[in-house]
């Protein structure tokens, strides 16, 4: 999945439903600046923004279960452990403000992890 994947999906729905961006952007509330750089993947939606596209956009065939794949890369299963759990939370809070997408960040974290995940049938340090 790549980062731009939202953008590009919520354009094409919006080009599917016969809506024009200034058109779309009336109904959501925006301006149209703040969805173009929605569709060109220059800024993320908010959560809030994210499913009123999805409402807006349901009769093209948008589901706000896929809208939030693509903006998370978390299928439904992961993001609810990710909400119930309060280290994980408040990661993924920081990585949001951080402004950048969870994929991009990926290697780094699976690289950190990996130095430091013990082994099969081998203990963690310190324990």
């Amino acid at each position: 999945m790549n980062p731009s994947d939202l953008g590009m999906e919520i354009r094409r729905l919006r080009k599917e439903a016969g809506l024009t961006l200034r058109g779309l952007a009336e109904t959501l509330e925006v301006s149209a600046a703040h969805l173009s750089d929605i569709e060109h993947n220059r800024r993320r939606p908010s959560d809030d923004l994210l499913r009123r596209i999805a409402r807006a956009l349901r009769k093209a065939g948008a589901t706000l279960e896929a809208l939030e794949h693509l903006a998370t890369g978390l299928d439904p299963e992961t993001r609810e452990w990710a909400a119930s759990t309060p280290g994980v939370r408040k990661l993924l809070r920081a990585l949001k403000q951080s402004g950048r997408h969870p994929l991009e960040i990926l290697p780094a974290i699976e690289k950190a992890v990996g130095r430091k995940r013990p082994g099969p049938g081998r203990k963690a340090p310190g324990k």
